[in-house]
C-alpha cells in the first residue's frame, strides 16, 4: 500500500487545472514530442538522464479523479512485485510539480498484437504460440504471486523489435491484486466486452486467473480465425453470447483454414464457460511449448 498511499498524499489537488500535455517533470528527464494516450492516461517518451535510458512515463489527465489515481498506484504497486522477460519492466514513479502522479516503465520499440492483425487479419500457427507462450508464462507468475490481469486482449500485447520477437504484456491499469481492497464497487464491469468471461458478467462467484485465461483464449482464437468469436454493434448483445452461447469451433469460423486439431483442442478448453473446467497458466505454458515442439518437427520433414 505504501504506493497506493504515496501517491494519494501528493496528489490530491482539488483546484489544479492542468492545460496542455507537458508537465513539470524532475530535471532529469528530457521529454520528447512522442507520446499515446489512453483513456484515463497520457504516455510520453523521455530520457532519463540518471540511468542512461530511453523510458515511458504514464500518467494521469485528470488528478481530480480519486479513483483513477488509486488505479495508478495500483498499477505501480503491481508492477513494482513483478519481475519477468515478458512483463513491461516498473522502474520507479514520482509526481509532477503539477501534482500529477506518474509511472516510469521502459520504453517498448515496436507494434502492438491489435496493430499486426489490422494489417495481416491472421497469423501462422508458429507466430501465433511465439506469441502465446511468453504471455502465458508472464501470466503464470502474475497468477502465482495473486495477480488477475483483467484486460487481456491484443491491444495489450507489444512484439518489439527487432524482428517482433520479443513478447511483452502491457498496461495493468486493471489489474487486481487477490488479497487487497477492490477499486472498483460492486456492480461495476469494465473491459473489452468480445474479451470478458463469463463470470466477471453474473459476477457470481470469486474472480481467479481463469478470467485472463479465457480471454487469452478469445485472442488465440482471433489470431488464427481473424475473427473474434463473439462479436457485435451492441455491448449487451455480446454479453449475452458469452453467458448463453459456446464458443463456435475455429473451423466454422474459418472454413477455408487447416487449424491443427492440437491448437483446437487447448483453444477450445480455454473458453470454457464454467472457470473451473479451464487449464491452469502453468499447464497451458506446458502444453504449448509441445504443441510448438511437435509443428517444428513437422515443418521440418517437409
Amino acid at each position: 500500500m505504501r504506493f497506493l498511499n504515496s501517491i494519494m498524499l501528493r496528489s490530491k489537488r482539488d483546484d489544479i487545472t492542468r492545460r496542455g500535455f507537458f508537465m513539470s517533470f524532475p530535471d532529469y528527464y528530457q521529454l520528447s514530442s512522442e507520446f499515446g494516450e489512453g483513456a484515463v492516461a497520457k504516455v510520453v517518451r523521455a530520457g532519463n538522464r540518471k540511468t542512461g535510458n530511453t523510458v515511458a512515463l504514464k500518467v494521469l489527465k485528470d488528478i481530480t479523479d480519486e479513483e483513477d489515481i488509486r488505479r495508478l498506484g495500483r498499477e505501480m504497486e503491481i508492477l513494482s512485485r513483478i519481475e519477468h522477460p515478458a512483463v513491461v519492466r516498473y522502474l520507479g514513479h514520482g509526481t509532477t510539480s503539477e501534482g500529477a502522479p506518474y509511472v516510469e516503465m521502459e520504453w517498448l520499440e515496436g507494434s502492438s498484437l491489435r496493430d499486426v492483425l489490422m494489417a495481416r487479419e491472421r497469423l501462422e500457427l508458429i507466430e501465433i504460440l511465439d506469441i502465446l507462450i511468453p504471455v502465458i508464462s508472464a501470466l503464470a507468475t502474475c497468477h502465482e504471486n495473486g495477480i488477475i490481469h483483467r484486460d487481456i486482449k491484443p491491444e495489450n500485447i507489444m512484439l518489439c523489435s527487432p524482428g517482433g520477437k520479443t513478447v511483452k504484456l502491457i498496461d495493468f491499469g486493471m489489474a487486481k491484486l487477490l488479497k487487497g481492497t477492490p477499486i472498483t464497487h460492486d456492480g461495476q464491469l469494465f473491459g473489452t466486452p468480445q474479451y470478458i468471461a463469463p463470470e466477471r458478467i453474473t459476477m457470481d462467484q470469486d474472480l481467479t486467473g481463469a478470467i485472463d485465461v479465457y480471454a487469452l483464449g478469445i485472442m488465440a482464437y482471433e489470431m488464427m480465425t481473424g475473427v473474434r468469436p463473439f462479436d457485435h454493434g451492441e455491448v449487451q448483445k455480446i454479453l449475452m453470447m458469452h453467458l448463453t452461447e459456446k464458443v463456435p469451433p475455429m473451423h466454422e469460423m474459418a472454413p477455408d483454414l487447416a487449424i491443427h486439431p492440437g491448437f483446437s483442442r487447448i483453444v477450445r478448453r480455454m473458453v470454457r464457460q464454467e472457470p473451473l473446467q479451464r487449464p491452469l497458466a502453468t499447464t497451458l505454458y506446458t502444453d504449448f511449448r509441445v504443441l510448438r515442439a511437435t509443428v517444428e518437427r513437422m515443418d521440418s520433414r517437409l
